[in-house]
């Protein structure tokens, strides 16, 4: 028997009942000088998602509730309120290493990962459901960029945008552009202007 290659024998035996006897697995067992087989190596590495029960209303962790119809914490159904994470999927998640100014550079963050029902990163460029960041983009950014459904920066691009300079279907900005633009410069189908516009212009401000 070589060390580090224990297969059989007494301390075979120990590695093998350490290995399911200690929090990280086959950790006890490189005391001892042995290798922990591949496939071992590759359980240490996977580890299984919390898939704990909460209260999908105040998120009051429901483990072990047995006797009881309603949340402890804020007292609605259970069969209403009780979900898991992985009820909502697994949305996605990554970070860049690399930081600016104490952010990262890139984040993106999409869809519901355990007990985040969505995405909300924050970077310099930041991508999701609800993205804050110098350069936003997704369903609701904020951001001196922001580009998307609901887009709120001092540059606005969306189907929604508020900001310094806004373009979308409905936008209200200092200088607003869309389908119903609201700004004190306005251009759009209906421009309420404060200032000047283009467009079916009506004036706020004088009346």
């Amino acid at each position: 028997m070589r060390r580090g290659h224990c297969t059989e024998g007494t301390l075979g035996s120990k590695c093998h009942a350490l290995a399911f006897h200690t929090p990280q697995p086959w950790a006890g067992a490189r005391d001892f000088g042995c290798k922990p087989p591949p496939a071992a190596l590759e359980f240490e590495l996977v580890k299984k998602p919390d898939d704990t029960p909460y209260c999908n209303s105040c998120g009051y962790q429901l483990t072990g509730l047995t006797e009881s119809s309603r949340c402890p914490e804020c007292g609605k159904p259970i069969v209403e309120v009780l979900v898991r994470p992985s009820f909502f999927g697994q949305g996605r998640r990554y970070t860049s290493a690399r930081k600016l100014f104490g952010l990262p550079i890139v984040a993106l963050a999409s869809g519901p990962s355990g007990m985040e029902k969505y995405g909300a990163p924050v970077g310099i460029i930041a991508i999701g459901d609800r993205p804050s960041g110098v350069i936003a983009i997704g369903g609701a950014p904020v951001g001196i960029i922001a580009i998307g459904g609901v887009a709120r920066g001092l540059f606005a691009f969306g189907g929604c945008a508020i900001g310094g300079i806004a373009l979308g279907g409905f936008s209200v900005g200092v200088l607003a552009c869309g389908g119903f633009a609201l700004g004190a410069w306005a251009v759009g189908g209906m421009a309420l202007v404060l200032v000047n516009g283009w467009g079916n212009v009506i004036n706020i401000w004088p009346w």
